[in-house]
């Protein structure tokens, strides 16, 4: 989906500030934190000793540290996303997003990612250095919680290679995602484990409530006032900027309590595949894999303006952000559950600028083919501001100030068409998406 460009941007491994705790209202470049800074990293050797034992991962190699200022992880931030981010994928992003109204039309992606991470970057681990940078302004009392993190991250690394996650396959950021959640969920439960241990509190992270549940339940009445760019961001941003920290953190948790560190050390070799599996721990253990979707070439039906700038996979979590985002959150939770596989594909007409999106899912059951149908047409009203489909038609069909919408559904597949010019066109894609194949991953 578009966590391609908004999470897994970055070839480096990040701790978010949201996540260190409260009391940064009063973070400021200070004499004071500096000292702070310093002591901080002074401490680095007591908590890589803890880290490695609570982790149950010797320490390979000497870890270096430093502390870097805001301008400082800016330039790191802008420098990772130029190396891994071309000027046209984030155009092709943003377009997505617009087209399916989860941004407004003058949206600058890129420039928001960057004033966003510069907000809530409290430290990262760089694989290719192999050193960690600590966010120079954070106080003492949050500091070694973020160090903590990071150092997850380089004996990560020491022992499962990160660098190999620095070039992604392109066209699969729905599992490319999930990775990130699995190493992001690693280091954010053994940082809460870390703090615990730290305030004297005995807790078996392992085996207690839900991680996942109990970041989603927490107030951010507060972190609204103390992160405002975060708090401005389009949902889509916010959330999927998170999902790797809260959604991770239960999954590595269930996979901990299911299999111990053993079984969470194989599944750096063994990777989840999908959101599905880590916001449903059990798909992962029970090897329920998606199921690949491929769409054939629509130029055929569209004609020769149009151009291909985009395909990928949304998965579970990308039709959760795509249907809350209109919809109720405990509608869309349910639809986009019972997820199997899906592709999309975005087109641009060259002369005229008009977009295009083509959709193909398929469910586990007929049943969740239908919830997420009745979903995505309460969607299509909602994001067109229709007061429903044209009357008898079959498939329902939204006439939209952006073009002709319509989706089709047949058996545990549904079809998705957004853009198109005439019912004639619209037609043709349809049988062209229905020749659409699907496979398992294996």
């Amino acid at each position: 989906m578009i966590s391609r460009r908004l999470t897994v941007v970055c070839s480096f491994f990040l701790c978010i500030v949201l996540l260190a705790g409260s009391g940064v209202s009063a973070l400021q470049k200070s004499a004071s934190v500096r000292t702070a800074d310093k002591a901080g990293l002074d401490a680095t050797e007591e908590v890589l000793k803890r880290v490695s034992l609570l982790r149950g991962l010797d320490v390979k190699s000497p870890i270096h540290s430093s502390a870097r200022t805001k301008d400082e992880i800016e330039k790191f931030i802008i420098r990772d996303l130029d190396e891994s981010t071309t000027p046209a994928e984030f155009a092709a992003t943003t377009k997505f997003m617009i087209k399916l109204g989860l941004v407004s039309s003058d949206f600058a992606l890129r420039e928001y990612m960057i004033k966003l991470l510069r907000e809530q970057v409290a430290g990262f681990y760089d694989p290719k250095t192999k050193e960690f940078y600590l966010a120079a302004w954070l106080p003492i009392s949050e500091q070694k919680k973020v160090i903590a993190h990071e150092l997850v991250h380089a004996l990560q690394d020491q022992h499962f290679n990160l660098r190999r996650f620095d070039k992604w396959p392109k066209g699969d950021s729905d599992a490319e995602l999930a990775v990130h959640a699995l190493i992001e969920g690693d280091a954010t439960m053994l940082m809460i484990q870390y703090d615990l241990q730290e305030q004297g509190i005995k807790l078996d992270v392992i085996n207690a409530t839900s991680l996942t549940d109990t970041m989603l339940s927490e107030n951010t009445e507060d972190d609204s006032k103390l992160y405002p760019v975060l708090a401005a961001a389009p949902r889509v941003l916010r959330e999927t900027l998170q999902f790797p920290y809260v959604y991770g953190a239960g999954f590595v948790q269930a996979l901990c309590r299911a299999r111990a560190h053993e079984g969470l050390n194989r599944s750096f070799s063994n990777l989840p595949e999908s959101t599905e599996q880590i916001m449903h721990p059990d798909h992962f253990l029970l090897h329920d894999e998606p199921i690949k979707v491929e769409i054939p070439e629509l130029g055929a039906a569209l004609g020769a303006d149009w151009k291909c700038i985009d395909q990928d996979v949304n998965g579970e979590f990308g039709y959760l952000v795509l249907l809350s985002q209109f919809v109720p959150k405990g509608l869309a939770r349910t639809a986009a559950e019972g997820w199997g596989g899906d592709r999309y594909l975005l087109y641009e007409n060259a002369k005229t600028g008009a977009l295009l999106v083509a959709q193909f899912t398929t469910w586990d059951t007929e049943a969740d083919a239908r919830e997420f149908f009745d979903a995505y047409s309460r969607r299509m009203e909602a994001r067109y501001k229709l007061s429903g489909a044209e009357p008898e038609t079959k498939p329902p069909l939204y006439k939209t100030n952006e073009g002709l919408a319509s989706l089709e559904l047949r058996g545990k597949d549904v079809a998705v068409i957004e853009g198109a010019s005439s019912a004639s066109e619209l037609q043709s894609l349809f049988v062209a998406l229905w020749q659409s194949k699907k496979m398992k991953r294996h």
